[in-house]
């Protein structure tokens, strides 16, 4: 009964109901593995790293968001445009009718949604969907309703019916924009700009790879990247600190090694850097060429490439509006206009001036595709090596993120608690209020 003096009586009731199972205030079991307070108390030095950590991943999330939507809006315009210029003329493909039936079905029920959609009522009062149902006095509020749910029949009705008519209406127009759409695809596909990096789906392919870079990049920031935590459930709080910032510092060490072996392998296949040389005290030996000299090689080949870029790019202003016009992308670019582009940039500058010489026309027209001087090969997915540099980046980005999470870990700001990775922040919170234990509202996790 001492013991009691000194707790306040309402507290003795509340705990006499959770006790007993019953009321409001009935508390949960403890977890089986509390949430562990810091281990390290947090230094001053750590919170401009905090701060770097945030804008670090909203700029990622954001980023993340964006690549999402245009990945989708490529390849939505990809099946639009093959669907459209399918067509249909009674063969087995049915993908073009298909998609006719969906476009006619929506833009009919859209006109007459638009059309047949019942008015607000005057002064204001419920919507047109909840009039009906409102109960009337008699009178003129009877008449009130029977109009209104008059007119919500015939835009029920009305709308089904113009997107039932919608789909059998395909057939009237199955090869209606076919030949614009089919235009409109293959030049994307075979002389713009995206056909240097492989098209519409080619776009759609190294969206997917970024997505998957900056997810990794947000898991690592957050703690929840893959990893094996059987050992850290045996360990100390204390000890769990030095061995986490072990682990992490090995994940940044493999991730860097992973951002050169990427580089040397794109710089050797895809852009042909020397591997070997002769070696300069004795030219009848080879000797391995240094990275440096890679690293500069591919550097030269980046900048050829973006100045093909810039011209490619030159070209489809030139093309898209004739393109968009219904004009053939491959009758429009007759000699005299191709020779007058080719003229006004400096060619020589990036290739030797007989070569380009070979690239004037003297007749006939042309695809509004740049042309490699005194390449065989087709600039067709010219730019793929170059995005490929894509995964030596991202790997990049993810051991900076280890780096700053060892650091942001040292400095007491982020927990190495096995348990802290799989619950969101406020979980965390409340198990460490739960149990007693010290924590600081929008303490980093």
């Amino acid at each position: 009964m001492d013991e009691k003096k000194d707790v306040p009586q309402a507290e003795v009731e509340r705990v006499e109901r959770v006790e007993n199972g019953v009321g409001p205030d009935l508390a949960p079991a403890p977890a089986s593995h509390p949430v562990e307070p810091p281990a390290l108390p947090k230094q001053p030095w750590g919170a401009p790293l905090v701060r770097v950590d945030k804008v670090w991943t909203r700029f990622e999330a954001r980023l993340c968001a964006w690549v999402l939507v245009a990945e989708i809006l490529a390849l939505c315009i990809w099946i639009f445009l093959k669907g459209m210029a399918a067509g249909y003329s009674g063969g087995g493909d049915k993908s073009g009718l298909a998609l006719r039936m969906i476009v006619g079905a929506v833009v009919l029920g859209l006109v007459a949604h638009k059309v047949l959609k019942p008015k607000e009522p005057r002064g204001g009062g419920s919507g047109p969907k909840e009039e009906p149902y409102r109960a009337a006095a008699g009178g003129v509020g009877d008449v009130t309703l029977q109009a209104d749910a008059g007119a919500l029949r015939r835009y029920s009705v009305g709308t089904t019916a113009a997107v039932l008519a919608g789909l059998p209406l395909a057939w009237a127009w199955a090869n209606f924009g076919a030949e614009y759409c089919s235009n409109l695809l293959n030049w994307m596909q075979s002389a713009s700009t995206l056909t240097l990096i492989g098209g519409l789906r080619g776009v759609a392919t190294r969206l997917t790879l970024w997505l998957a870079l900056l997810g990794a990049s947000l898991a690592t920031a957050q703690g929840k990247h893959i990893n094996v935590d059987v050992v850290m459930r045996f360990l100390t709080p204390k000890m769990r600190v030095p061995v986490a910032v072990l682990g992490w510092l090995a994940a940044a060490l493999m991730c860097f090694a992973g951002v050169w072996g990427f580089f040397d392998n794109i710089a050797i296949v895809d852009f042909h850097a020397p591997v070997t040389e002769a070696c300069p005290q004795d030219p009848a030996r080879t000797c391995e060429v240094s990275a440096g000299r890679r690293i500069a090689h591919v550097e030269h080949e980046l900048g050829t490439d973006v100045f093909l870029l810039g011209r490619q790019i030159a070209l489809d202003f030139k093309s898209l509006p004739k393109v968009l016009a219904g004009k053939n992308y491959n009758d429009y670019l007759g000699a005299s206009e191709w020779n007058e582009w080719l003229a006004g940039s400096s060619w020589k500058e990036h290739y030797p001036p007989e070569a380009v010489d070979t690239m004037r026309m003297t007749e006939g027209t042309r695809a509004p595709l740049i042309s490699i001087p005194g390449a065989a090969e087709s600039a067709q997915d010219l730019l793929v090596k170059d995005i490929n540099f894509i995964f030596p980046f991202g790997l990049l980005m993810i051991g900076l993120r280890f780096i700053l999470r060892v650091l942001l870990a040292m400095s007491g700001h982020v927990r190495v608690d096995p348990d802290a990775a799989h619950g969101e922040e406020e979980v965390e919170e409340t198990q460490l209020e739960k149990h007693g234990l010290p924590v600081e509202k929008g303490a980093s996790s």
